[in-house]
């Protein structure tokens, strides 16, 4: 058995798991901003994990020998391009990266803006003041991170999958 299909099983169940607990009532009375906060950006974490291991899974379907090697889009088509597949499944994904607007490119780009810190931020800081003071920055091709949003590219995630594995049993 693919090693890699529970990983992303449990990925996206960790990340819809975590919508879902923001999204119910009980959690707005608690302290709604930081906790829809949190629990957005942990699941855009689980979304962000699920991605890669899924990935790895395309590339152990298609019995690369070493999908753990496997980290990108172009690293998975460089893979199975050595041994001579070249699946719809990746050429998808590079498609869906291709194209700005993407529910996958936005996921992607997201989970990038919050895994990176600019360096900009310590060249700004004011070195004569007792206190350290940081510009921050919003990006503005990044939406701000919801409940809804999370949940349409946890949806669109789901269905890729699904629609894959079913083309992947015929490997």
């Amino acid at each position: 058995m693919n090693p890699y299909l529970s990983a992303v099983n449990q990925k996206l169940f960790f990340c819809n798991l975590l919508l879902k607990q923001g999204a119910n009532g009980e959690s707005e009375k608690l302290s709604p901003v930081q906790l829809e906060q949190a629990l957005c950006q942990s699941a855009l974490y689980q979304l962000e994990a699920a991605y890669g291991y899924y990935l790895q899974e395309i590339a152990a379907t298609y019995q690369f020998k070493s999908p753990e090697t496997v980290s990108s889009v172009e690293s998975l088509a460089d893979s199975l391009s050595s041994i001579n597949k070249h699946p719809a499944e990746a050429q998808e994904i590079h498609s869906l990266l291709e194209q700005k607007g993407t529910w996958l490119s936005q996921l992607l780009n997201a989970h990038k803006c919050l895994s990176t810190i600019s360096s900009q931020s310590e060249k700004s800081s004011v070195s004569n003041s007792p206190i350290a003071i940081v510009e921050v920055k919003q990006l503005d091709d990044v939406e701000t991170l919801d409940y809804d949003l999370l949940g349409s590219w946890h949806k669109s995630f789901v269905e890729m999958v699904n629609r894959h594995r079913e083309m992947m049993v015929e490997c």
